[in-house]
């Protein structure tokens, strides 16, 4: 105890309770879970999030597409980290505990940060987005090979889109994300991220600043069509959600 221990006792302890009260160490367990599970969580993101970026890259040159019409610039590579970043280490490091983190097992310290498990799920949901942006951007170049401003810009609609839906989506390995975005509610770094990154995507496609971004203004439909794919190239881990709890549920 830190208040009522003697010295000799507090410099020979491996724990010293300042506040001399017990629940202090399942507060402190509960708060350890929390900050590791967060850390996964970032890293997970930073890892799916970048899949997209670099395969859209590389595969646009390999179909022989022009220097031109290539699908992500340096600029809009550069603009896509201005957002990633704050994302992982603002948004994901902060996110509030999980609902059953005090019922889980106690956590094996020989396990890596990034295991088998995460990385799956990472270059699942990383491909996932690359697919449908690159999909949606390939598609309209073929269908219009003079606008590929136009397919540039719902691609990279999609991308940062769907950036929004990776972080509630991940928020939580077990609750929906319904649930995810309940608590989040009165997070005002959530509401600064998500509003920084729907203006953003706003100025770079209806200012005069598309022009020097190559991009192209969407069209209400058009602008719908991308929202919803950027939805489904993420959402689609939901499902799995569901199926690990029925799963859990008939094990009960």
């Amino acid at each position: 105890m830190g208040g009522r221990g003697s010295e000799v006792a507090r410099e020979a302890a491996d724990l010293i309770l300042m506040d001399d009260n017990f629940s202090t160490i399942v507060d402190t367990v509960k708060d350890g879970r929390r900050i590791f599970d967060n850390i996964r969580k970032a890293v997970g993101y930073v890892f799916a999030i970048h899949i997209p970026i670099a395969a859209s890259s590389l595969l646009a040159p390999l179909l022989g597409i022009s220097s031109d019409n290539l699908f992500l610039l340096p600029l809009h590579v550069a603009l896509l980290e201005l957002i990633i970043d704050p994302t992982c280490s603002i948004v994901l490091e902060r996110q509030p505990a999980e609902s059953d983190i005090m019922q889980r097992k106690p956590r094996d310290t020989k396990k890596k940060m990034l295991d088998k498990r995460l990385l799956t799920k990472s270059i699942l949901q990383g491909i996932a987005v690359f697919a449908t942006s690159f999909i949606v951007y390939y598609t309209m170049l073929l269908n219009n090979p003079n606008n590929a401003a136009l397919a540039r810009s719902m691609g990279l609609g999609v991308i940062m889109l769907a950036n929004l839906f990776l972080v509630q989506v991940n928020s939580s390995e077990h609750d929906y994300i319904f649930i995810s975005i309940k608590k989040l509610m009165k997070d005002k770094v959530m509401w600064a991220v998500n509003i920084f990154t729907l203006l953003g995507l706003g100025i770079i496609l209806y200012s005069p600043l598309n022009q020097i971004l190559k991009l192209s203004p969407l069209s209400i439909k058009q602008a719908l069509i991308t929202f919803a794919l950027a939805a489904v190239s993420v959402l689609w881990y939901e499902l799995i959600k569901l199926i690990r709890k029925l799963k859990e549920r008939n094990l009960k």
